[in-house]
């Protein structure tokens, strides 16, 4: 009995690095294909994001920048996607998008994609919202938007006339502007806003990095010059609060899943070794 019991515990402690990555790969697809939507805590900041859109009052102007690049969308792109929902359900917002990141307008085209606002929200392009365009220059280009919009850029992201859209009627400079925010992959632009905007004009300014940017962007944060500095890793909080689940609630489905089967693995391997250690099989 006490050699088929050391058989076990010694199985255990040896299972092949195939199984145990085998696991961990249907562990990582399986709430891919099927979400679990499994509890999210929400984050302060977050909650932040959240309330400062929910405080918006009818007929207020929001700028987006899309500075982020297409190695940067799988983080930063579902944000995007859960906050232009939060815009639209909430009603009564124009939407002005731009793009520090030559990239930007394709990135925004995939968030209108998914988010589907005409179909979804009957928002219609030019009215409720739009997208003027990847304007280059980095902080000189953020710099032209405040001071002029129009002599910066007089198209939208197509070429068409911005004359002809009514929902830029009255926009010009960056006090036409309500909140500002940046989902961005470089520090060039997430700190550039707070440079251009908020010290020159005290725009609210929200904004999204990728994780390993969050460090560097808090000082900002606890000094009153950024409401709310999140990561796009957090995009599953975000959905929670909107309630419309896609993309951020998947990956926290995979981060909680894997994290719980690591756990597992340790907690596996520390009772095979401790029950060989007291049957005698162990040295």
């Amino acid at each position: 009995m006490s050699g088929q019991g050391k058989g076990i515990w010694d199985k255990l402690e040896n299972i092949p690095r195939e199984v145990l990555y085998g696991i961990l790969l249907i562990v990582f697809i399986f709430p891919m294909i099927y979400p679990l939507g499994l509890p999210v805590p929400i984050s302060a900041n977050v909650r932040k994001w959240y309330d400062t859109i929910e405080a918006l009052p009818d007929g207020s102007v929001v700028l987006i920048d899309f500075g982020y690049s297409g190695g940067g969308e799988p983080e930063l792109g579902p944000m995007a996607v859960a906050v232009y929902h939060h815009l639209f359900k909430k009603g009564g917002i124009k939407v002005v998008a731009m793009s520090t990141s030559i990239e930007g307008p394709q990135l925004w085209d995939k968030a209108m994609a998914e988010i589907r606002p005409e179909q979804r929200y009957g928002a219609q392009y030019g009215v409720d919202y739009i997208n003027i365009g990847y304007i280059t220059g980095g902080e000189t280009a953020m710099a032209a938007v405040g001071k002029d919009l129009r002599a910066t850029t007089s198209t939208d992201y197509k070429g068409a006339s911005l004359d002809q859209y009514s929902i830029m009627d009255g926009i010009v400079d960056a006090h036409s502007f309500d909140l500002l925010i940046c989902y961005t992959t470089g520090g060039d632009q997430s700190e550039g806003w707070v440079r251009q905007w908020y010290t020159v004009y005290g725009t609210p300014y929200l904004c999204s990095v990728l994780a390993m940017m969050v460090p560097t962007m808090l000082p900002y944060q606890n000094a009153g010059q950024i409401i709310s500095v999140t990561s796009g890793a957090q995009a599953g909080e975000m959905e929670t609060l909107v309630k419309v689940p896609a993309r951020g609630i998947k990956s926290a489905d995979v981060i909680t899943l894997t994290h719980i089967l690591c756990l597992a693995y340790v907690a596996i391997g520390n009772i095979a070794y401790l029950s060989k250690r007291f049957s005698g099989g162990g040295k």
